[in-house]
């Protein structure tokens, strides 16, 4: 019987000392980024488990608090109330026994970069005229693009900065109370709190399904993998590694479909009909009550601050 090719071949010798160690392939890179992604899931489980102030609240009054603030910050026009809000938001953090830095750097190290550059085209007055804040290039005849004519200057304007810095304040504002929210409370008791705002079934079961999944596809994307580097006896070539991607994208596909199948025909067998059942029962207090309301009544005064500021 003959040996298969990948066993014929030599694999390369080890590095010397002297040597640099060359990149991990993609494989070995496939696998510490879902080590890094069951790490972080398990830390924020472990998180929402903590004795903190928000994790001992209601879900329920939990989650109208912060979708009213949601509102508020999108309705808001001035930086100072925004950022006086985000204050108070990393106090609660504080409060909640969430890392500040933790949380800082889960939101500002991406918002700032999709988001700003979403926006970056507006800060011009090409896009958006308005007073002149820094002038950047004066051309010698002014250019135009079929009918639209452009100015011979090509200026930053007062109206687009900060029209962008208060878009990008609003986006990272709104996206770190959503991530608090996220932190701070158990995803079954997440759901079930939906439910009680009425949001369609088909929602929320979509929702629980898919974090589901999430882990379930990632231990078997981890299986395959491992798999793959315990028979890879050299080191692969680029092509060989495409081919091995490419398979495992169409049998992880394949294999999602007929657990999805398998899956929902064992819960309807067993009496699912879509609702949110926990062994843990909401229980409303007084300091759910009273913390709900003082959310509500502090987003109508910053409301009601915003518009006496004008502007």
């Amino acid at each position: 019987m003959d040996l298969p090719l990948w066993l014929q071949t030599n694999s390369p010798p080890a590095p010397s000392p002297s040597t640099k160690v060359k990149q991990s392939n993609f494989i070995q890179k496939t696998l510490q980024g879902i080590i890094h992604f069951v790490r972080e899931s398990v830390y924020s489980e472990e998180i929402a488990l903590r004795p903190g102030f928000l994790q001992a609240l209601d879900p329920r009054m939990k989650l109208l608090a912060i979708f009213s603030l949601l509102i508020t910050v999108n309705l808001l026009r001035h930086l100072p109330l925004l950022w006086g809000i985000y204050l108070g938001i990393l106090i609660l953090a504080m409060l909640s026994k969430v890392p500040s830095r933790f949380l800082i750097q889960r939101v500002w190290f991406v918002i700032p970069l999709f988001t700003g550059i979403m926006v970056l085209p507006s800060i011009f007055n090409w896009v958006r005229p308005g007073d002149p804040l820094w002038m950047l290039w004066t051309f010698s005849t002014p250019h135009h693009l079929g009918p639209i004519h452009f100015p011979p200057e090509l200026t930053i304007t007062r109206q687009g900065f900060w029209g962008a810095i208060l878009l990008i304040s609003r986006v990272g504002i709104s996206v770190t109370l959503a991530v608090l929210l996220t932190l701070t409370t158990r995803w079954n008791n997440l759901l079930r709190a939906l439910r009680t705002f009425f949001v369609p079934k088909i929602f929320i079961v979509t929702l629980e399904m898919t974090y589901r999944y999430i882990f379930v596809l990632i231990t078997l994307l981890e299986d395959m993998f491992l798999a793959r580097k315990a028979r890879d006896a050299g080191r692969s070539s680029g092509s060989e590694q495409r081919r091995f991607v490419g398979s495992s994208i169409a049998h992880l596909f394949g294999k999602s479909l007929q657990m999805s199948e398998e899956v929902y025909t064992s819960m309807v067998a067993r009496g699912y009909t879509g609702e949110i059942f926990t062994l843990q029962r909401f229980q409303l207090r007084w300091v759910d009550i009273f913390s709900a309301g003082v959310s509500l009544m502090a987003c109508l005064t910053l409301y009601a601050a915003d518009k006496v500021l004008g502007g």
